[in-house]
């Protein structure tokens, strides 16, 4: 039973197309061919570390004699420096003896050519050279674009100079065009296509060979110049910035100070193997292109098919409910009919759970609208019961005290139909409960006298009726008391009443209802407070978990503020983070 189970899976059917395939590759071509390639590298490195610095021999032999004769003009300094003529006349006779110098003169710490080749003075206090001597007086070479004396591109080989107590006291500069280098380079051009660039020990480009290493291209992609600084010959291989693949080598030219960076197109290197590192490049490919297509059939005929078959069906189960059956079972392995299995029996299990949960869903939706509406008709019998009270009663406290009880029962069955109204039976929107008890508010405590502008703005707000039953009654208090103590204010305005609930971010909401105060509409008894609605209107706030503020220090304006979180169905306050003031 185990042997045909395990012939008929998924893991054999591939393992055993896969090892046909790729078998017979193992390690031997790859591992042969970058073993080869490996050395050929060594072998090219090499090669070039020294073609680069039989390239560079002419251009270290230049700037060496630079700096040397940089380094004699500076010790000659101090005998010529007080007689500018004389200073002059050396400069001037080493120049015109030695024409591949294009300038040599003395500079001062303030920047100034005190005498020179030039036989002028020359300011050069805001130069590159100049400042980066001031920061760091130590022999340098230097590459200038446009020089200020010679108008060209020039190399600058400096050489401080000190006083007798050892203080920086200026510098001689030498400089050399720029086409003074690279003299010997055409021999290389042609059997050795070799790309020279000289650089400082800061990494500037000194000069190029050619202009295709003028703009950068062939310099090193990942390694800036400054990382071979006071590092000894290195070579190795790798991109440059313009992408093609070379050997570099970097010489030292002037022990920390100047470098020659040389570089070889991989393409050109001779590795000298011939067809011996063609054959098993040839197989490997053929070997990898085979073992390609045969894992795609495999894979493809044996895996993902079945799995986008599977997906498919998944899909559309989710979006109409409806099981379609598996295309081919026979010619599925073991374990896709076996998922095929599971997924129908989980998709109809699913199916009739979901059928039940909709119906216990139903029933309970029923109930829940049929408690409401009962509470609802319930509430409008008892208030229907006040109501003839009211119709009876002699006494005006009796009639005022019962009408506010009808008003207060009334907004409680409000929100219980529109509990059993709406499609969610779990929570009202508080605005439009609101707008509706208000308006019934104002309709039954408006004063005969009328001429009072009432402005109401409610943003949209769902709660439980936990909060929505004291919000509503807070509400209807508050409106009743606002109404019950408008005044026309002293500027003969009419007077106002405006109500509206605010959202404080995400998670709280804020009731506000404020009236006009001055003369009161409402006969003087009708106005004799006795404190009950400021506490009722405290203990429905207390209800809800939030707190109520009353600012009547304006003396044209009287307001009530109910700030309180929207909390959840049956929430506790302490586990909720609210703070009650119980």
């Amino acid at each position: 039973m185990a042997l045909p189970r395990l012939l008929d899976g998924l893991a054999f059917r591939v393992g055993l197309l896969l090892t046909v395939a790729l078998f017979p590759i193992g390690l031997i071509a790859i591992s042969l061919t970058r073993q080869v390639e490996q050395e050929e590298d060594a072998r090219a490195e090499s090669a070039i570390l020294a073609l680069t610095a039989e390239a560079a021999a002419s251009e270290e032999s230049f700037m060496r004699a630079g700096a040397s004769v940089a380094g004699a003009l500076a010790a000659a300094l101090p005998v010529v420096r007080q007689d500018p003529v004389e200073c002059n006349g050396i400069f001037e006779t080493f120049q015109r003896q030695n024409p591949q110098y294009v300038f040599a003169g003395f500079i001062d710490p303030e920047g100034k050519v005190q005498c020179g080749s030039s036989g002028g003075a020359v300011d050069l206090s805001t130069s590159p050279v100049h400042q980066q001597m001031l920061a760091r007086p130590e022999p340098r070479i230097d590459v200038s674009a446009r020089g200020r004396i010679s108008n060209a591109s020039v190399i600058i080989l400096s050489q401080p100079v000190f006083d007798a107590e050892g203080a920086f006291d200026g510098y001689v500069a030498v400089s050399i065009p720029n086409q003074g280098l690279f003299r010997n380079s055409e021999r290389f051009s042609v059997d050795r296509p070799i790309e020279l660039v000289t650089f400082n020990d800061e990494g500037a480009v000194l000069s190029t060979e050619s202009k295709s290493a003028a703009d950068g291209s062939q310099l090193p992609r990942d390694r800036s110049l400054k990382s071979f600084v006071g590092q000894p010959r290195t070579a190795f291989t790798g991109e440059t910035v313009a992408g093609e693949k070379r050997v570099f080598a970097v010489v030292p030219i002037i022990s920390d100070t100047a470098y020659a960076l040389g570089s070889w197109p991989v393409a050109r290197i001779d590795r000298g193997l011939g067809a011996t590192l063609l054959s098993p490049l040839i197989f490997a490919s053929l070997m990898w292109l085979v073992s390609l297509g045969v894992a795609y059939l495999a894979v493809h005929r044996l895996a993902i098919r079945n799995i986008s078959e599977l997906r498919a069906r998944m899909q559309s189960f989710s979006a109409s409910r409806r099981l379609d059956s598996a295309k081919a079972p026979l010619a599925k392995p073991l374990e896709f009919r076996e998922i095929d299995q599971t997924w129908e029996e989980t998709a109809a299990t699913v199916v009739r759970e979901e059928a039940e949960l909709e119906n216990i869903i139903h029933t309970r939706t029923v109930l829940l609208k049929e408690v409401h509406h009962r509470v609802k008709n319930n509430l409008q019998l008892i208030a229907s019961i006040v109501s003839m009270k009211i119709r009876k009663a002699t006494a005006p406290e009796a009639r005022t005290a019962l009408k506010e009880v009808q008003m207060r029962v009334m907004s409680i069955a409000t929100v219980h139909r529109a509990l059993y109204s709406t499609s969610t039976v779990g929570h009202v929107q508080a605005d439009e409960l609101l707008k509706e008890i208000v308006d019934k508010t104002i309709e039954a405590v408006l004063l005969p006298t009328g001429g009072i502008r009432i402005e109401t703005s409610y943003e949209p707000t769902q709660l439980y009726p936990d909060q929505a039953v004291p919000l509503s009654l807070l509400a209807a208090e508050a409106i009743t008391n606002a109404v019950k103590y408008v005044g026309r204010p002293a500027d003969g305005t009419a007077p106002w009443i405006t109500l509206r609930l605010l959202h404080e971010g995400t998670e709280r909401a804020r009731l506000e209802v404020a009236n006009s105060r001055g003369a009161a509409l409402a006969p003087v008894e009708q106005t004799r407070g006795t404190g009950l609605g400021a506490s009722l209107i405290q203990a429905f706030a207390g209800q809800m978990h939030g707190s109520a503020e009353v600012t009547e220090d304006d003396p044209a304006r009287y307001a009530v503020r109910v700030s309180f979180p929207i909390v959840g169905f049956d929430a506790d306050p302490v586990e909720a983070g609210i703070d009650d003031g119980a």
